[in-house]
């Protein structure tokens, strides 16, 4: 639309409910700067084979706050004939009655197809769907994602996923479960799904030094037709220097030959150092760097399973390594190190970035693991402590947000120990990792039989007054504890009601 219409508020992408023909594909809330009446424009998408010629909508505005302003807004889009695939609705704006709206909620209630069969939402929440997957980020390596598409089909862009009751195709079309076949490419969900990661890495490895082969195969070829368009020398001279390069090449060849058997072998220094010894015979320069690429590969295909069958490529003869050692992280140092000194060879500087990346999510596995060993197996309050500190610096790594308020529920138990606090439950410590903040709360009668009111009723106010001090003291020593040890306050302090959870009275800062 025209500078007229300023932007509120854009719903996620692609929202779906269990069973709906359609999706949400996009929405948004939009002002009328002449008027000051709010509109809501939404595009949705037909993903069944049935055409489409109504459908209605149901809109909830919301204030600032995202909540509802009134009653929600029925609209209903017809004259329609949306065949799969095709969008509607985009160019109809749906006005609301409150100007104050800031959000909406959109749901689809109801479509009517051609053939005037109906489908009816069962009430199910609209969710946004997750974007598919491009090859490239799911494999990490251009070589592969071409397998993957020698494999499937040139068409192939994106990794075969499920989600809810649909099914994502590889060239990118949405699908039912109930469709067997894409619609779009006619591929199967079964056969998609059932890849065989090794097996594709295996083909990779073949085709790679197939062409590798073939490579040399036609330079070779190229060289000789180069050699016999030269212009004839003396045949004294022919014959003497032919004599020569004869033997040399025998040499180089055979030679030449031996490197290419150990490469395929899987001996990575030994066929680099053969072909090194080459020097500019054929390609050998390229298959030393090759040699090493090759081996960089197989060592993030070790990293990626953590296997001890790789140890031979990064361990010399006779070296030991103990028993639980971090093995992804070896075999990822040592191709980060390859791929770095092959520099631009290939796609090393972006495979050097790669492996990289899966070395650092390595070093915070083994990291995470004794973490959660400190945890289980901890003693005092210090294994505790170091805990929770390592797990903040992981930030979002796994569940470490998770486990760190699990730390901290320990370093409170350890805190009621030393000041011996009795151990009856009343008292818990809950920590919002998000805001780093800790609360203490005190659950004041959690067995008695009446209810907060009655309990809070049946003691004087002096009495009252005496628990609140008695607690509240408490609760500032927990407070001072925590800013010591973790810098973290405890924002305050609840009285529970023992059968709602909602707090009866509480402590400001």
């Amino acid at each position: 639309m025209s500078n007229r219409y300023a932007r509120l508020f854009a719903s996620p992408e692609n929202l779906y409910s269990a069973g709906a023909p359609v999706v949400i594909a996009a929405g948004a809330l939009l002002k009328d700067t002449q008027t000051n009446k709010v509109l809501v424009q939404l595009k949705l998408r037909n993903i069944q084979d049935k055409a489409i010629k109504a459908a209605t909508v149901a809109l909830t505005p919301l204030d600032t706050v995202n909540q509802p302003l009134g009653s929600a807004v029925q609209h209903q889009y017809l004259d329609l004939t949306a065949a799969r695939d095709e969008d509607f609705g985009q160019k109809l704006p749906i006005f609301l009655p409150d100007p104050a709206a800031r959000a909406f909620s959109a749901a689809v209630t109801q479509v009517i197809f051609s053939d005037n069969s109906i489908w009816t939402s069962a009430g199910s929440p609209w969710e946004p769907l997750s974007a598919p997957v491009p090859l490239m980020n799911a494999f990490r390596d251009p070589e592969l994602v071409k397998q993957y598409q020698i494999k499937f089909g040139s068409d192939c862009k994106f990794a075969f996923k499920a989600e809810q009751d649909l099914w994502y195709c590889s060239c990118g079309a949405l699908n039912h479960q109930s469709e067997e076949a894409c619609h779009n490419c006619r591929r199967t969900s079964a056969y998609l799904s059932e890849l065989d990661l090794e097996q594709l890495k295996a083909d990779r490895d073949e085709r790679l030094q197939r062409e590798a082969a073939e490579k040399a195969a036609a330079e070779a070829k190229a060289k000789k037709a180069r050699k016999l368009a030269m212009i004839l020398v003396p045949a004294a001279i022919v014959v003497i220097v032919a004599g020569a390069l004869i033997s040399g090449s025998l040499k180089n060849s055979s030679a030449y030959n031996n490197a290419s058997a150990l490469l395929a072998s899987g001996d990575y220094d030994g066929a680099a150092a053969a072909f090194e010894a080459l020097g500019d015979y054929k390609d050998s320069a390229d298959q030393a760097k090759q040699a090493m690429y090759d081996k960089a590969m197989a060592l993030m295909s070790y990293g990626e399973s953590g296997s001890d069958e790789g140890l031979s490529l990064v361990l010399s003869e006779g070296e030991a390594i103990s028993s639980d050692a971090n093995l992804s992280k070896l075999y990822y140092q040592e191709a980060v190190e390859i791929f770095e000194s092959l520099d631009t060879y290939k796609d090393s500087r972006k495979m050097a970035d790669s492996a990289q990346y899966y070395l650092d999510q390595s070093v915070k596995s083994g990291i995470y693991n004794t973490v959660l060993e400190q945890l289980e197996s901890g003693e005092y309050m210090e294994d505790y402590i170091n805990a929770f500190w390592t797990l903040m610096d992981m930030g979002d790594y796994e569940d470490s947000q998770e486990l760190a308020s699990l730390a901290v529920s320990k370093i409170f138990e350890c805190i009621k120990e030393d000041f011996g606090i009795s151990d009856d439950d009343r008292w818990s410590a809950t920590y919002d990792a998000e805001n780093q903040l800790v609360t203490i709360a005190y659950n004041m009668s959690p067995n008695s039989p009446l209810t907060p009111e009655e309990f809070l009723s049946s003691i004087d106010a002096s009495t009252r007054a005496s628990m609140e001090a008695s607690i509240q003291d408490t609760w500032y020593v927990f407070d001072d504890i925590f800013t010591d040890y973790l810098g973290i306050s405890c924002q305050v302090c609840y009285y529970l009601d023992w059968n709602s959870g909602e707090p009866v009275f509480t402590y400001p800062d």
